[in-house]
């Protein structure tokens, strides 16, 4: 006896596969290297920097390249572009006010468990928040906003 699929479950079925099969795991292009650099670095604490380049250099960030499913995830798509937003690797080049308002709304997205999104941390478990975490991002949110040289 022959399974009958309908033809629109087939291709998506179909399209998953092929998506899965052509998605092996890359490295990204932010080193560790790059986050320790004093001229990259965000903060002055080396563990937020290794939290913002686990979680959050991917999108936010130019050497980051965030993985396909960044690109169909709604809070990517709705954002249009997270770098636009947000983006370290600009940071340096931030005046005062501009940071202490991206620091604000970093506090406040945490703060709010926004982010990372959760579409994007169901797919990429390795970008989720421990409490650890939150709370050294929360804390050097809240300091003012000073260069890390």
């Amino acid at each position: 006896m022959m399974l009958k699929i309908p033809l629109p479950i087939a291709w998506l079925v179909g399209l998953a596969v092929l998506i899965v099969g052509c998605s092996g795991s890359q490295e990204t292009a932010t080193s560790e290297a790059t986050v320790s650099s004093s001229t990259n670095a965000v903060s002055t604490d080396p563990q937020v920097n290794a939290i913002l380049q686990q979680s959050c250099y991917e999108c936010h960030s130019t050497g980051g390249s965030a993985p396909w499913y960044a690109a169909v995830s709604p809070t990517h798509l709705a954002a249009n572009s997270a770098r636009r937003v947000l983006n370290f690797s600009d940071w340096q080049t931030y005046g005062e006010q501009k940071r202490a308002e991206a620091l604000k709304n970093i506090e406040r997205s945490i703060s709010a468990g926004s982010m990372p999104p959760g579409d994007y941390t169901a797919l990429d478990h390795s970008a989720r928040l421990t409490d650890d975490q939150k709370q050294a991002l929360l804390k050097w949110a809240s300091q003012p906003a000073v260069s890390a040289h």
